[in-house]
């Protein structure tokens, strides 16, 4: 008989199972409201909030540098311009397979890679992950170490490394004129990037000029620091700095640097200059310094003195180069004539001082002069009496139209002023100052300012500013101080003092050569005068009769001599003879009559009315 129950009866659910699926499908319920309220909390409430911080880990943003201008030379030649270096870091954590690495560093990057084991164990256990195991690494040698790591598949790359690039200076002229060029120092900054800023020099005087803008671009960040070109949202390009072209010529400059050297080498003094001016553009077309140093690798810049250009940042007296400047001035506004006569004993009592003049091989003094014999003899006495018959108040006005107390208004920084004691100051003892300032005691003057004031005299009285930035050096009007009649003069008698006197080591084979000799004793401002130390200088004109150059060169404390004819004309004759095969300038002085006398009457010398 067949069963009429279902074949497949309906379980029955118990109490206690039901309760049990009741409280599921409320945790359930509940879950789902945390999760719906989650979500809210996330996409409404702090929606916004998240999706700036989102932005902030994938955006990245990077600073596009700046190109800073490069310094040229008169013709265009590069004398400093901006490469870009790299600083090379690792992660020391990251460091799986060190003797790749180190033969990767020491392959590429010519480093001994003992140092950066050290390194490495030492950041290791300190718990770092980061380590900068390279610095300023040149193009040449960071880039295939780069290529070289970027071609390893991951699994094989020894460490997890990251470049930085900086900007650096290159000089292709090492050590010709860093002190006025000056250097720069890195400053690095992550978000802003890195720049160099200006030490000295044309960098610093230059710098609104030569320094560029950073730029920034903001983009979802991809491996390597680059960003993913898509995703850029900001971009502000950089503006690159200017060149500027300076009056200096590389040639004139590395001709004085050698001329320079071999009186450092020789009189070993404390320091040392040397300065070639265009008078008739005011152009200065080489200062050389010493001590001195290497711009790319810094050497010898164990001191802020071989930083220095003492152009224009040092003071002295200029001794008896002085002379020639203060005679023409007394000459163009008749205080003196060319026909006066002035007498040398020896000595001049001034007051309770007694002014003494160094008569070689003589035992009395120069005896009656004319001023053109005045200059030859470099007498002070004679000066002296000058000096006291023109008064405080004509020499100190006198020193002014020569420029000689104020800035020059170069291109470059930190220029020091010349000064001497204004008359109106001077209550005791002004006779006995007139008479030291004649000459060149009691004033001191920049290197620059000094070699410009010869520019009055090599441009027939017409005074030419120096210049060292090109455009400011062309077209600029030249002011009259003296008559050129008088400039002339003094011209003979400066030629005269080479042919016969002190500064017969200057002599140029072929060429008329107008200078002076200096041997300063050397002054301090407020303890006097150091006994044995001296500033020997001499500052030519060539050639005399159509002038091309101003020349000046300056030792402080030198050793072995210190007469500026010994230690500082031979340096002197030097750059003249070079600048004359440079600038193919004929010679106009014939040999049969340079044997025929030493002494040419200036009326005897080819007019100096033009320039060739």
């Amino acid at each position: 008989m067949r069963s009429t129950e279902p074949r497949y009866a309906p379980n029955r659910i118990s109490k206690e199972e039901r309760t049990r699926l009741q409280i599921a499908g409320g945790l359930c319920a509940l879950g789902g409201m945390l999760a719906v309220t989650r979500l809210f909390q996330l996409q409404v409430v702090q929606g916004k909030e998240l999706r700036t911080l989102a932005e902030q880990r994938r955006m990245r943003r990077r600073p596009l540098l700046a190109r800073r201008g490069a310094i040229l030379d008169r013709w265009n030649r590069t004398l400093v311009h901006t490469l870009y270096k790299y600083h090379l870091a690792l992660d020391p954590q990251s460091v799986r397979n060190p003797e790749a690495l180190y033969e990767m560093v020491h392959t590429y990057l010519k480093m001994n890679p003992e140092p950066l084991a050290q390194a490495i164990r030492e950041a290791r256990a300190q718990g770092r992950r980061y380590l900068r195991f390279a610095i300023a690494v040149p193009p040449h040698l960071a880039e295939p170490f780069l290529k070289a790591y970027r071609a390893l598949p991951f699994r094989d790359k020894p460490a997890i490394i990251n470049k930085e690039v900086i900007p650096a200076r290159e000089y292709p002229f090492s050590r010709l004129a860093p002190q006025v060029l000056g250097v720069v120092q890195l400053e690095e900054d992550p978000e802003k990037g890195s720049r160099l800023v200006p030490v000295g020099g044309v960098e610093a005087s230059l710098n609104d000029h030569l320094q560029g803008v950073n730029g920034i671009e903001e983009g979802e960040g991809a491996p390597g620091g680059l960003l993913i070109p898509e995703t850029v949202q900001n971009r502000i390009a950089p503006r690159d700095g200017k060149s500027v072209r300076l009056t200096l010529d590389i040639a004139i400059q590395e001709a004085t640097e050698q001329a320079l050297e071999t009186l450092w080498q020789k009189h070993r003094p404390l320091g040392a200059l040397a300065v070639v001016l265009d008078p008739r553009t005011g152009e200065i077309l080489a200062i050389a310094n010493r001590p001195t140093f290497d711009p790319t690798t810094r050497k010898g810049l164990t001191t802020m003195e071989a930083l220095r250009n003492r152009a224009t940042t040092f003071l002295y007296e200029p001794g008896s180069t002085l002379k020639p400047l203060i005679m023409a001035m007394a000459l163009s506004d008749s205080k003196v004539r060319l026909t006066s006569r002035f007498t040398c004993t020896g000595s001049l009592p001034v007051g309770k001082r007694r002014i003494r003049c160094v008569v070689h091989g003589k035992g009395r003094g120069h005896g009656i002069q004319s001023p053109e014999e005045i200059l030859l003899n470099s007498c002070n006495v004679a000066m002296a009496q000058i000096g006291m018959r023109v008064g405080l108040e004509w020499l100190y006005s006198a020193l002014q139209r020569l420029h000689l107390l104020e800035r020059t208004g170069v291109e470059l920084p930190a220029e020091w002023v010349g000064w001497t004691t204004p008359p109106d100051k001077v209550r005791w003892g002004r006779d006995l100052h007139a008479a030291n300032l004649a000459f060149g005691q009691g004033l001191y003057v920049s290197p620059l300012a000094l070699a410009a004031a010869y520019t009055i005299l090599a441009n027939e009285g017409l005074y030419r500013r120096p210049h060292i930035l090109y455009e400011n050096a062309q077209g600029e009007t030249a002011t009259p101080v003296i008559g050129a009649t008088y400039a002339r003069a003094v011209i003979a008698a400066l030629t005269r003092a080479v042919e016969e006197g002190t500064g017969q080591n200057a002599r140029l084979q072929g060429y008329w050569v107008a200078g002076k000799t200096g041997t300063a004793q050397k002054a301090i401002p407020g303890k006097g005068y150091v006994s044995g130390k001296y500033i020997a200088s001499f500052i030519g004109i060539v050639p005399a009769d159509r002038p091309r150059a101003v020349i000046m060169v300056l030792a402080d404390e030198p050793r072995n001599g210190y007469y500026g004819g010994e230690v500082a004309a031979p340096v002197f004759r030097q750059i003249a003879q070079f600048l004359m095969w440079y600038w193919k300038v004929p010679p106009n002085r014939a040999m049969r009559e340079e044997r025929a006398s030493k002494r040419p009457a200036y009326e005897n010398l080819p007019h100096p009315g033009g320039f060739g």
